[in-house]
């Protein structure tokens, strides 16, 4: 009789029903959830940086990415949720750099600040 008064208590201390993984709904753009951090793309980023760049020597390629990849985090931090839904939503380097950056004006330097 311990023993079912034991499951008894066990049963009645353990949730029916399981814990439900976020889906999705509201509060996302562009799949990402909102709040997604700057950080988190960054792995999108470098793959982007490194499939429109066309450089030879490795050592340069990785020194590229990385310059590219510092840029985008930089803009990326200045309005994270807008960024990284823009982020996610690019298919190119070339398209990230249009519509989800800051423009540089002729001189390389971020334009109106």
């Amino acid at each position: 009789m311990t023993r079912w008064i034991v499951v008894a208590l066990l049963a009645c201390g353990c949730p029916s029903k399981p814990a439900e993984a976020p889906t999705g709904g509201t509060g996302e753009a562009g799949g990402v959830p909102s709040g997604t951090t700057c950080e988190a793309m960054r792995g999108k980023v470098e793959q982007l940086v490194r499939a429109g760049t066309r450089e030879p020597d490795p050592a340069r390629l990785a020194e590229r990415v990385a310059d590219n990849t510092t840029m985008v985090m930089n803009d990326c931090r200045k309005a994270p949720d807008k960024t990284t839904a823009c982020i996610a939503e690019a298919t190119s380097i070339q398209e990230l750099e249009a519509r989800c950056l800051v423009p540089l004006d002729d001189e390389g330097t971020e334009g109106d600040r």
